[in-house]
């Protein structure tokens, strides 16, 4: 995450705006939606590698509600300097906010299960998204994964899981995309099994004759709406391709203050 931030800085340049004098000033970032909260702590890391002489104050908690409107935190010290990066501390907290806000959509639509993070972001903003996913409330599994491409290269999903667990330690979880391959895989001692892009009849299938033997992720391309349906099913854990795709950035507003 560190060095996510030093690039920030480094891309800022030293250009400062002519309209923006040296003066103290106090700026006051607000979210206009409904939300939870995220960005904070790591806007904070930011600000202390930026410039030591901002202070910064936080108003909010991460993984707190927050309704429109309200103050989400303040930053006081030379108006130039801050405005030189405001720009950066609303994108990313407008970032995490929205996909914390995601996750807590998801979460607050299951009855069995809980929603979980498989690091499926890219490396350059995987240590932010790892972070808002948690203020949403998901959890993080270390765990083997078996893929599409190891499974070639193994030749077969039993020996890639076989494979998998004489090498290392971690529970194994392997990912299947149509239900015969459950059925291959079903008598093996594989942990976790990821079920990915099923309609809603095939994930109750997998469901019932899993009989809860094997840790269930449902995954994929799952909308909210779904989980109207899904999300009284005994399985798991949750995810879905739309937490990397489609988590819109929030809006955050600034307010100046005397």
């Amino acid at each position: 995450m560190i060095r996510y931030f030093e690039t920030i800085i480094e891309s800022l340049g030293s250009k400062q705006n002519p309209l923006v004098d040296k003066t103290p000033g106090v700026f006051y970032l607000f979210s206009k939606e409904e939300g939870i909260v995220s960005g904070l702590d790591e806007i904070e890391i930011l600000l202390n590698l930026y410039d030591m002489d901002i202070e910064f104050r936080k108003h909010k908690k991460q993984g707190q509600p927050v309704k429109r409107g309200e103050i989400l935190c303040s930053v006081s010290g030379e108006k130039a300097s801050i405005y030189r990066i405001l720009n950066t501390l609303t994108y990313i907290i407008g970032k995490m906010m929205g996909l914390a806000s995601l996750v807590k959509l998801y979460q607050s639509k299951l009855q069995n299960a809980v929603v979980i993070d498989l690091g499926d972001f890219s490396a350059y903003e995987s240590a932010i998204c790892a972070k808002a996913m948690k203020d949403g409330g998901a959890i993080s599994l270390d765990l083997f994964k078996i893929d599409e491409t190891l499974v070639e290269l193994y030749g077969n999903r039993v020996d890639a899981i076989e494979k998998s667990n004489q090498i290392q330690t971690k529970p194994v979880m392997i990912e299947i995309t149509d239900i015969q391959q459950f059925y291959e895989i079903e008598s093996t001692n594989v942990d976790f099994v990821c079920i990915k892009y099923f309609n809603d009849e095939a994930i109750r299938r997998v469901v019932l004759d899993n009989r809860q033997k094997k840790r269930l992720i449902i995954g994929g391309l799952i909308l909210p709406q779904r989980l109207d349906v899904i999300g009284s099913y005994q399985f798991d854990y949750l995810t879905t391709s739309l937490f990397t795709t489609a988590s819109r950035i929030y809006d955050v507003g600034v307010k100046v203050g005397v």
